[in-house]
C-alpha cells in the first residue's frame, strides 16, 4: 500500500540520518561471547542456542547465496556425521550501533577434518541485530565465503603446455588478445605480460586463475588441437577463440 510504502521510505531516511557509533564495552563484550557461542553451537549441532537468539522473521543468506528464514537454518543445525570434526573461530568482530540497531561484522576461520584430509576455509559475515527489552535479537545474517587459490594437482601439467601457448580473442571486433605464455617454469595468462596471472594446474586442460574466483579451461576442437579456452566467470561461461599458437 502507498501509506506502507511512505512509512518505510521515512524509516530508512530516518536510519540514514543517525550516525553509526561504535557500541559500549558492554555491548560488544555481549555481541563477541555470544558470536562465538553461536558458532561453536554449528559445529556442535545445538540448534537451541540459536533458537534463543533469532527474530521470528530473521532472514539468512547462506555463502551458497540460499535464502532461508528462521525454521529451516534451525532444523539445518545437526551434529557432525561421523568422520568429520572440526571447529570455527570468531576474530576481528566490530559492532556499530544505529539507535535500537546494531551492525556485527566479523571473519570465520573454519578448520574441518573430513576422514583425515584438513581443510580451511575462512568467511567473513555481517549480522544485523535489533534491541529487545534487555538483549538483541539477530533480523538479518549474511556469510560470504573469502576466496583463495587452490593448490596445484600433482603431475596434472605431466603432458606440458605446449599445446596451450599462445593468443587468444573473444571475437573479431575484440582489439586486446588473452596471451597464455610459460615463465619461470609456470603458466600464466594474461592481456599484458606485466600484469598476467599464473593459471594453477588442476587438470591437463583445466586451471584456476591465481587471485580470482575464475577457472580456465582449455578446449579441444573436432581436429583434437585446442581452439578456444573458456573462463567459468562468476558462474558463466565466457569464451575466448585461439587465433595465434606459440610460433605461429
Amino acid at each position: 500500500m502507498a501509506s506502507d510504502r511512505f512509512l518505510m521510505h521515512c524509516l530508512a531516511l530516518l536510519c540514514c540520518a543517525m550516525p553509526a557509533v561504535a557500541a559500549d564495552q558492554d555491548d560488544a563484550a555481549w555481541f563477541r561471547a555470544t558470536t562465538q557461542a553461536l558458532w561453536d553451537a554449528v559445529t556442535d549441532g545445538a540448534p537451541a542456542v540459536w533458537d534463543r537468539v533469532l527474530d521470528a522473521d530473521c532472514l539468512i543468506t547462506n555463502e551458497d547465496g540460499v535464502v532461508v528464514g528462521r525454521r529451516k537454518y534451525l532444523e539445518d543445525i545437526k551434529p557432525l556425521p561421523p568422520g568429520f570434526s572440526g571447529d570455527i573461530r570468531v576474530r576481528d568482530l566490530t559492532v556499530r550501533s544505529l539507535g535500537p540497531t546494531a551492525v556485527v561484522h566479523y571473519w570465520l576461520d573454519e578448520r574441518e577434518n573430513i576422514f583425515d584430509q584438513q581443510l580451511k576455509t575462512t568467511y567473513v559475515e555481517t549480522d544485523t541485530w535489533r534491541r529487545a527489552a534487555d538483549s538483541w535479537v539477530m533480523v538479518a545474517m549474511q556469510v560470504t565465503v573469502v576466496p583463495r587459490d587452490l593448490e596445484p594437482v600433482p603431475n596434472a601439467a605431466a603432458g606440458g603446455w605446449r599445446e596451450l601457448l599462445g593468443e587468444y580473442r573473444y571475437g573479431e571486433r575484440a582489439t586486446s588478445r588473452y596471451r597464455v605464455f610459460v615463465r619461470d617454469g609456470a603458466l600464466f595468462g594474461g592481456t599484458d605480460p606485466r600484469s598476467a596471472t599464473r593459471l594453477i594446474p588442476l587438470a591437463p586442460l583445466v586451471f584456476y586463475q591465481q587471485g580470482s574466483i575464475h577457472l580456465m579451461i582449455f578446449v579441444r576442437g573436432r581436429g583434437g588441437a585446442v581452439n578456444e579456452v573458456r573462463q567459468l566467470h562468476k558462474y558463466n561461461e565466457v569464451r575466448m577463440e585461439r587465433v595465434r599458437g606459440a610460433h605461429s
